[in-house]
C-alpha cells in the first residue's frame, strides 16, 4: 500500500524500513512523520504503528541512516535492539557512506583519452 508513494527515482535514493517497538499509536506516527520528515535529504517518511515500522525515503548524498535513527531516539522512538536489527543498521550506514563516497567520484576518462 506505502510502497507506491515509496518508489525510487534519482540514482541516490534509499528506502529503509525501520522497526520501532514504541510506536504504537497514531500520534505517535505523526510525530515520527513530522521529525523525520523535516530532515535535510528526507523525501518521503511513512509511519505504520499496527507493524511498529517506520519507512523512510531519502537521498543518501544528503541525510544518513544514523541521523535520523538520532531524530527518532530525540522525541522517543529508539529502533528495535535485536541482533539482526543491528546488523540491518551498520549495512544502512556502510550503504549510505558508499553512496555518498561514489557520488563524489569524477566521471571515468572516455574511451582511449587519458584523464586531465
Amino acid at each position: 500500500m506505502h510502497d507506491i508513494s515509496m518508489k525510487l527515482i534519482g540514482p541516490w535514493e534509499v528506502r529503509r524500513r525501520i522497526k520501532l517497538p514504541a510506536l504504537v499509536h497514531a500520534a505517535d506516527a505523526m510525530a515520527v512523520e513530522r521529525i523525520v520528515g523535516e530532515l535535510k535529504g528526507v523525501l518521503k517518511v511513512v509511519a505504520d504503528p499496527d507493524k511498529h515500522q517506520v519507512t523512510v525515503r531519502y537521498d543518501a548524498n544528503q541525510a544518513g541512516y544514523p541521523t535520523i535513527i538520532e531524530a527518532m531516539k530525540s522525541i522517543g522512538f529508539p529502533p528495535l535492539d535485536s541482533w539482526w536489527c543491528r546488523i540491518k543498521g551498520n549495512w544502512y550506514q556502510y550503504s549510505d557512506d558508499n553512496t555518498r563516497d561514489v557520488a563524489k567520484v569524477p566521471p571515468a576518462a572516455c574511451c582511449n583519452k587519458p584523464p586531465k
